[in-house]
């Protein structure tokens, strides 16, 4: 593998790798997202309940399957509670996808190629950020890539053993998407699957070769046994999650039955231009080879024919499906975009190579865009690192709980936060911070108990509180529009 890589595209992925080490150590996790996804593995372990992850003690999680979070969850029983072990399944999962595309584009593009395909896959700045983030997306991509990856081979594989395995990686890609995101697995792999079928007429060897109704047996055999157990232990999960987080969450942008968050509204076809940032830079380079394209003379090659042939349709499709289908939606997200970065790295090498006739894309001046993201990541990081005091990150809690722990001189003391629920503060205490209500009663309940008490509140609420309590606290640290009161 390494015989295709220059040194150059070598320290590209050495800074991306280093970068992401650094951050997935150093990098508070982010509330609400993060910190939410960290808090349920958490909590796994502490109820002891792994068949319908908990969001709070006594509240089950419906908004999304548990497989993410049971990778989490082991990897906290292996190696503790920290940011470390709640971000290494992820980086772990976004290794077997570059993995996964640079076999994938060996096959089809040779060594080189899949070389210079692994160094923008890894350089766009929404893989790089989301290899290191607690979230469902990278997961999902892996099971994507592994399903569009085995659909392929299972066509073009000429030793029939080989394709037939291929074949039925293709439903294991789809039973374990089942397990991480649920349907939508199904809708981003068929969506560009039967739009390059279609249009390269290979309906009979797809119904021929590919096991329909063995491979579908298993895609429910991986999957269903838990959406049965999980309705079983916690009635109504499976009308909330197929109903509500997939048909109405996607057609009311507005949506208000969200149980654990808010509907992230945006104007529909907005998920193009979250395409054009998420897959920066080389989003820009790609559009920016199309467009000049007409301006350069004694030129034959067009857009058409550099998009003609049944593998340039197919990664077409596959990098397209994302933003196609959730043009339709009015409530989306940037990590939408991910699971056709695979397929557009793979394109834009093939582009850069077509359009300029670039005979070693290892010694072209565009390799030199792949260093953008991991480098602009490493100063970020390396600032986190010398100057953290001017870095402080207003959606974790962190700094403030770290505070408390260290002044809390014995065990008859409390932590309480007072407003919306921070993650954060629930994970850094291990569930032993209590949130209260910004109400009078919750407040003046914090004077009149036997513990020596701290509370987290928002600086802007510290006018609500009474005067008499105010007289018996003092502000111990502040954090940006946060602060910590202690008990006198």
């Amino acid at each position: 593998m390494t015989k295709a890589f220059s040194k150059l595209s070598l320290a590209i992925l050495f800074i991306a790798v280093l970068t992401r080490l650094l951050g997935i150590i150093e990098y508070p996790l982010h509330d609400p997202t993060e910190a939410r996804y960290a808090e349920t593995p958490r909590l796994i372990i502490e109820t002891g309940n792994w068949i319908m992850p908990p969001f709070n003690y006594d509240v089950p999680f419906w908004g999304k399957p548990p497989l993410t979070f049971w990778l989490t969850a082991i990897s906290f029983k292996l190696f503790g509670y920290s940011e470390f072990a709640a971000r290494l399944p992820v980086f772990l999962l976004a290794g077997l996808v570059l993995w996964l595309s640079y076999r994938f584009a060996k096959g089809l593009l040779g060594a080189e190629k899949a070389a210079f395909s692994s160094i923008v896959l890894i350089s766009t700045a929404l893989f790089f950020i989301a290899s290191g983030a607690v979230m469902t997306d990278m997961a999902l991509c892996l099971c994507i890539s592994l399903s569009m990856i085995s659909f392929w081979h299972a066509l073009n594989t000429p030793d029939a053993r080989q394709a037939k395995k291929w074949s039925y990686l293709f439903f294991v890609g789809l039973g374990l998407g089942l397990l991480v995101k649920g349907p939508i697995v199904g809708v981003l792999v068929l969506l560009p699957l039967i739009a390059w079928v279609a249009l390269e007429k290979q309906w009979l060897p797809a119904w021929q070769q590919i096991p329909w109704f063995k491979g579908s047996t298993l895609m429910l055999l991986i999957a269903v046994p838990w959406y049965i157990i999980a309705e079983i232990d916690s009635p109504g999960f499976i009308n909330y999650f197929l109903v509500g987080e997939h048909y109405k969450r996607f057609v009311d942008a507005g949506w208000h039955g969200d149980l654990y968050g808010v509907a992230h509204k945006h104007p529909h076809g907005e998920i193009w231009l979250l395409w054009l940032f998420a897959s920066f830079p080389w989003s820009f380079i790609f559009l920016g080879s199309i467009l000049s394209w007409p301006l350069r003379k004694n030129k034959t090659l067009t857009l058409k024919n550099a998009c003609q042939g049944s593998w340039h349709s197919y990664l077409l499709f596959w990098a397209i499906a994302p933003m196609v289908f959730f043009t339709l939606s009015g409530n989306i997200l940037y990590t939408y975009v991910l699971p056709g970065l695979p397929a557009f790295a793979m394109m834009v090498t093939e582009m850069l190579y077509l359009r300029f006739d670039i005979k070693k894309l290892m010694q072209s001046k565009w390799l030199y865009a792949g260093f953008i993201i991991p480098i602009a990541g490493l100063v970020f990081m390396s600032l986190e690192w010398t100057m953290p005091e001017k870095l402080k990150f207003e959606k974790n809690q962190k700094y403030l709980v770290e505070i408390y722990q260290n002044d809390s001189q014995t065990d008859n003391s409390q932590l309480s936060y007072a407003g919306e629920r921070l993650f954060s503060i629930d994970f850094h205490t291990q569930g032993q911070a209590k949130r209260i209500g910004l109400d009078e009663d919750s407040i003046n309940a914090l004077s009149n108990n036997t513990v020596e008490d701290y509370l987290i509140i928002e600086k802007k609420h510290l006018k609500r509180l009474p005067s008499s309590y105010l007289k018996s606290f003092t502000v111990l640290a502040e954090y940006r529009k946060y602060a910590l009161l202690k008990e006198k």
